[in-house]
């Protein structure tokens, strides 16, 4: 990952998202599906079908794979993946480089920030369960377990930080990462390793890099 370096020079301001772009997730993500969908005695997915038509919100998601998404029992759902997901996220990594690229940039003295769909206080022990919680300046994730958007964050965010708007540049591996980027008014980069196939993401966006 540290060929990133490249793509944000001239930036004061990264901003990170978490799953599928730092921490590498993907399999443990589709096996957590899997489990789901075998409760709810469905087919399952494979990784090349999880890359293909994931995305956010999330409950377009479940819609595709068949799952009930009726209100009450698409909350169930999202606590039932939340639970299976965090049980065995220890045994989890970050991607490799991940780690070298968060200190060479704090060592910078540049800003770093974490934006993710993820249930905040979920996120927070991330941060501390893979201890680079010393690499971020400000972490924010979303006060609900639906994944549906973090637009509003990342305009929190981006008040909270108040860096010029051409200084900062989220990193992150989804079309709705550009979306958040676009209504926060910042360059985008996405990775080709993350939760959506490359192909989707050059659909959407020019700025798309292997860093893997």
């Amino acid at each position: 990952m540290d060929s990133l370096h490249e793509h944000i020079k001239g930036k004061t301001h990264i901003i990170w998202d978490w799953n599928g772009t730092l921490l590498a997730d993907i399999d443990h993500a589709v096996k957590t599906v899997n489990r789901i969908l075998e409760e709810e005695k469905l087919p399952l997915t494979t990784v090349e079908s999880y890359k293909s038509i994931f995305g956010f919100p999330v409950i377009e998601y479940y819609k595709k794979l068949g799952l009930p998404t009726e209100p009450n029992y698409f909350l169930g759902l999202c606590d039932r993946f939340n639970q299976y997901f965090h049980e065995e996220l220890h045994k989890l990594e970050l991607h490799p480089g991940a780690r070298n690229i968060l200190a060479s940039i704090k060592a910078a003295g540049k800003t770093q920030s974490l934006l993710s769909a993820s249930e905040h206080h979920r996120l927070l022990e991330c941060v501390r369960t893979f201890k680079v919680e010393s690499f971020f300046d400000h972490v924010y994730g979303i006060f609900d377990k639906t994944a549906a958007s973090k637009v509003e964050r990342g305009l929190e965010l981006i008040r909270t930080t108040n860096t010029p708007k051409h200084k900062t540049v989220l990193i992150g591996d989804t079309d709705h990462d550009l979306e958040v980027g676009q209504a926060m008014g910042i360059e985008v980069i996405l990775v080709e390793h993350g939760h959506q196939n490359p192909n989707r993401l050059r659909g959407v966006h020019k700025n798309v890099v292997k860093v893997l």
